[in-house]
């Protein structure tokens, strides 16, 4: 503690008995605490929103079963990935739970799929609620590891980022990605906004949704493998199966 926050000796013995303060207060050891107060120090956080972060972890630690270290590094990822605040990183905490209360998904296994995906989930326009809502209704329905769930929709939000990118090919798949925009087209899904510019995938994920029951399978396989590609494509269909859930978890 002393090496990450740069305290004197007595400055850290303080440290300590704050965390050990708080431990009690959220039943859990001093040494989880300190270890995760160790971790948002070498972020460079200081002592105050160190406890701030200390206390959301331990809460997600609890509420989500999973142990401190494992809270730790998903609270960093998603904060990280959607760029939260400190003072707002509880926000993130009473989502999982609260989409753990009435989906077949627990907390912990939400935010460890969220940690495969919030960066890049956040760059193509999807929200965290809606990242939320996606995970949740694929991982209750496909009872698939979350961590699985998380790394499909990764690998799906990374294709159509490299559509964006212009790439002729999928950097995971090496599948081609000429016809993605053709294919969405044809059935009225469009990928740019007026101005030629690429529109928020979670938008687009919306307009498919609505139109999803009225494509006929050939449509149906089509949308999806151009949108998720063949290895992701089953995943993305049960969420399009089960769009409205989604939409309830979000």
């Amino acid at each position: 503690i002393r090496i990450a926050s740069g305290a004197s000796s007595s400055e850290a013995e303080k440290m300590m008995n704050t965390y050990n303060q708080i431990g009690q207060t959220m039943g859990a050891t001093t040494v989880e605490v300190a270890n995760s107060a160790d971790d948002f120090l070498r972020q460079g956080k200081s002592v105050a929103e160190t406890n701030t972060l200390i206390k959301d972890s331990m809460m997600l630690s609890k509420l989500g079963e999973i142990d401190s270290t494992s809270a730790t590094q998903y609270l960093t990822s998603a904060m990280k990935g959607y760029g939260i605040s400190v003072n707002d990183t509880v926000g993130i905490v009473d989502k999982l739970t609260k989409v753990d209360q009435i989906s077949a998904t627990s907390a912990g296994g939400l935010a460890e799929a969220m940690s495969r995906t919030a960066n890049v989930a956040n760059i193509s326009g999807v929200s965290m609620n809606k990242l939320i809502g996606y995970l949740a209704t694929v991982g209750e329905t496909t009872q698939k590891s979350m961590d699985e769930v998380g790394t499909s929709f990764q690998a799906i939000f990374s294709r159509m980022g490299n559509v964006k990118a212009g790439k002729f090919t999928d950097d995971s798949t090496g599948e081609s990605l000429n016809d993605v925009e053709s294919v969405l087209k044809k059935v009225g899904i469009s990928l740019r906004d007026s101005n030629g510019q690429f529109r928020n995938f979670g938008t687009v994920l919306d307009e498919v949704a609505a139109k999803w029951k009225s494509f006929d399978s050939v449509e149906q396989n089509a949308v999806t493998t151009a949108i998720a590609g063949t290895r992701q494509r089953e995943n993305l269909t049960v969420l399009l199966n089960n769009y409205t859930t989604a939409t309830k978890y979000a």
